[in-house]
């Protein structure tokens, strides 16, 4: 089975480009129609009431209001999609089906412990007013020790108790993730047939999925649907991410087709 994160992720912010655009366009083509069929009525003419064009000129007006309508709705939904891509670009999170994703919290970890570090070797120098062995450290600076030996409104100087204590926060859920990809790593993956599906955990891929030989019925596609599986062209699965809980009620489906 295929699987490749960095093209699953241009993949989805082409999908959001594409559909930017095709929004755009429609925006401007519905919005031309509607200037256009406003241009049909001179400018000033108000409705005739009481004339036999009346209820014509109401509902031809009203097409025109809700052809305007219709290219804002676009034009929305075009800058949503821009959005979108703008944010799957510049999202720096490291997902766990990145195949380098043991690698790059590693080097989180080793950021967030230098800071650490830099923060309490800071506030050490800062309490024995020592500018000299700040100055000394790594990535020190006379603006940085200007600001931190700068009073807050609170009277405080240095870095802050809680600056520290959010960094370890931090520190500790990096090293939870590391210590369970690599329990992932060296766990054999589940890979089973049960009842003609072959359930497996494609370990790289980070999912659980199942495969039919064939098109589940619909009743087992809403069983999917209900928990969590998606179908997933490019894989030849259907699958969600992988857990303890994902393989319990994938065997649970596919047990049920004995039963039918």
């Amino acid at each position: 089975m295929k699987h490749d994160f960095e093209e699953r992720r241009q993949k989805r912010i082409m999908n959001a480009k594409n559909r930017a655009k095709k929004n755009e366009q429609e925006a401007e083509s519905l919005y031309k129609r509607a200037e256009e069929m406003a241009g049909v009525i001179p400018f000033g003419q108000p409705i005739l009431v009481g004339h036999h064009s009346e209820k014509r000129d109401r509902n031809y007006r009203e097409k025109i209001y809700n052809t305007y309508g219709k290219s804002f709705e676009k034009q929305d939904k075009a800058t949503y999609y821009e959005e979108k891509a703008e944010t799957i670009e510049s999202n720096t999170a490291i997902f766990s089906d990145d195949p380098q994703a043991l690698q790059k919290l590693e080097a989180k970890l080793k950021e967030l412990q230098d800071n650490q570090d830099f923060m309490k070797a800071t506030n050490r120098f800062i309490k024995k007013k020592d500018k000299a062995g700040f100055l000394a450290l790594p990535y020190a600076t006379e603006k940085l020790w200007e600001e931190v030996t700068t009073p807050n409104v609170m009277g405080d100087i240095g870095f802050a108790h809680y600056k520290l204590s959010n960094n370890n926060a931090n520190i500790r859920r990096i090293k939870q993730r590391i210590e369970q990809l690599r329990k992932r790593e060296q766990k054999q993956p589940f890979d089973k047939v049960i009842n003609g599906v072959r359930i497996v955990e494609n370990i790289e891929a980070n999912r659980l999925q199942m495969v039919f030989d064939g098109k589940p019925n619909a009743d087992f596609r809403k069983q999917l649907k209900s928990n969590g599986f998606r179908w997933s062209p490019t894989e030849g699965a259907w699958q969600r991410h992988i857990s303890n809980w994902a393989l319990h009620v994938a065997k649970e489906i596919v047990q049920g087709l004995n039963a039918e």
